[in-house]
């Protein structure tokens, strides 16, 4: 197999499937595979791919990180993310991960660069970089001002500014949005913070009360996201009420 991907187009059907092969086995065979994957890196093709097999290998990839920091991902915030994450994966060095990643959010030019979510997995550790995360904040929209929001909170445990910008995601559906995938990512930070404003916690009985379904088609799988996000919605209505004072930093977290 490793000879095929040797001798194979990185987008060719031998090399997706096995990769797949790759995937399922785990273990020995895919640590020995190492070299013959690095060079789907340099293809926007395989490269998501491959990112998700080195960090299923953690530490036994670390030779690997060169080869990251050519690593070519479609242009999309989560995908520049996922290589920040591999690489976080595979390194031992946990202080050196942090200080780059932290830069890379100081010094970003572009918000959908920054890896924000990255940064968020070393929690308090990460708080000197917090000041560039809530410049990502104040200065986007969409996906990126609610993932910095997110993180904002994860590395400093401060309540206020997030929830303020998680209701942003959370009323419109409320008054018919559809935007269900922010929806749902801002519902599971709210979960996570254990604490709810109380523009959210109307905004979610209104949503709960609904008859509507909180999918954008008629077919089975989104009548399995209704239920999904329905349940969210429960859990949510289940935290305590945020009533501590603005920029409070929670324990805990």
């Amino acid at each position: 197999m490793l000879e095929t991907i040797r001798e194979s187009e990185p987008r060719s059907r031998a090399t997706s499937t096995i990769l797949g092969v790759l995937e399922a086995w785990g273990g020995d065979p895919l640590t020995a595979s190492l070299p013959d994957l690095l060079p789907l890196l340099s293809d926007t093709w395989t490269s998501v791919r491959v990112l998700g097999l080195l960090s299923a290998m953690g530490p036994a990839a670390a030779s690997a990180e060169p080869a990251l920091r050519t690593c070519r991902v479609p242009d999309e915030q989560g995908h520049h993310e996922l290589v920040a994450r591999t690489a976080l994966r595979i390194s031992g060095d946990r202080e050196a991960v942090l200080r780059g990643l932290g830069e890379a959010v100081m010094q970003a030019e572009d918000s959908w660069g920054a890896p924000l979510t990255a940064l968020a997995e070393f929690g308090h550790d990460a708080a000197p970089y917090a000041a560039g995360v809530r410049a990502v904040m104040e200065n986007t929209t969409h996906w990126p001002r609610l993932s910095a929001a997110i993180t904002l909170w994860e590395i400093t445990g401060l309540v206020r500014p997030t929830l303020g910008v998680l209701e942003e995601f959370i009323l419109p559906v409320a008054d018919g949005g559809e935007d269900y995938g922010r929806f749902r990512d801002a519902l599971r930070a709210v979960i996570r913070m254990g604490v709810i404003s109380p523009a959210i916690r109307t905004a979610l009985l209104t949503v709960r009360q609904s008859e509507r379904r909180l999918c954008v088609e008629w077919s089975y799988p989104r009548i399995l996201q209704d239920r999904e996000l329905r349940g969210l919605v429960e859990e949510a209505l289940g935290c305590a009420d945020a009533d501590a004072p603005a920029d409070t930093v929670r324990t805990g977290f």
